[in-house]
């Protein structure tokens, strides 16, 4: 009777390939990790670009969904009033444009209306609308969203624009558009008000066109994009070009496409 040897893996040789998967495994997840929290990064970076543009789309092609409370007058600011008004879709304002406030990670967009009160007085489209328009914000038209992925607006960390600490953040942009030649006209204030307390003092006060330091008017912004608490590779900002007046003004840029433009600026 022959004798038969039993073959198999010791504890020890199972323990060794238990730890080396484990390991593995281990390396894969945290590369998983990494890569769907960049991406994640790189989608609240693309979606908010989109919505600064959307702005100018919808002041391009204008929709009109103001209820029958919605009225102006020769001297009051545009507000909604409980009674009277003109029929549901019409309405005796000109919308002018559009507004966003963005305080961190809360962003509130809003239509521009506003109410003529004389004839053209004025040198300048901006001047025009500024002294011949009473403005307002159409309440019915409010709308409140975030960044995703818990990402926030932040300052730039070094070069030009830089501020310390980077966050908390605000920024209101105003896009008006010229009820006369069309051009549509971008400003940006550090200045966020509440919404129902934005009045045609606030809005006329962002527009305008001779760019300094606490006014930055219509210059140029860096609106660098924080991850929220996870690491990526490098972070990204929105850059409202100067004088904006179109969705192809507004540009997602990297430290690299900020250098090559002439620029010092890093997020």
């Amino acid at each position: 009777m022959g004798i038969h040897l039993r073959q198999g893996f010791t504890i020890i040789e199972t323990m060794l390939v238990l730890a080396i998967t484990g390991v593995l495994i281990a390396g894969l997840l945290v590369g998983l990790g990494s890569s769907i929290s960049n991406q994640r990064y790189l989608d609240s970076v693309a979606s908010f670009k989109a919505l600064i543009q959307q702005q100018y789309a919808k002041i391009e092609n204008v929709t009109n969904d103001r209820n029958q409370d919605w009225i102006c007058g020769n001297t009051a600011t545009p507000t909604e009033a409980e009674n009277g008004g003109t029929a549901p879709g019409q309405t005796d304002c000109v919308l002018l444009g559009r507004y966003v406030g963005i305080v961190d990670d809360q962003i509130t967009t809003a239509t521009v209306v506003g109410y003529p009160q004389s004839a053209n007085s004025s040198s300048s489209t901006i001047d025009f609308v500024k002294s011949d328009y009473t403005l307002g914000i159409s309440k019915s038209s409010v709308e409140q969203t975030s960044l995703e992925w818990g990402a926030q607006i932040a300052w730039p960390s070094k070069g030009a624009g830089s501020v310390t600490p980077t966050s908390p953040r605000s920024l209101a942009i105003l896009i008006i558009r010229s009820p006369e030649d069309g051009t549509s006209y971008t400003f940006t204030s550090d200045t966020v008000n509440a919404i129902d307390s934005v009045t045609s003092l606030t809005l006329t006060g962002m527009m305008v066109t001779n760019i300094t330091q606490t006014n930055p008017g219509q210059g140029g912004r860096t609106v660098c994009i924080e991850p929220g608490g996870v690491n990526v590779p490098e972070k990204l900002a929105i850059y409202i070009g100067s004088a904006a007046s179109g969705s192809s003004s507004i540009e997602t840029r990297s430290k690299t496409l900020i250098q090559d433009a002439g620029g010092d600026t890093e997020c």
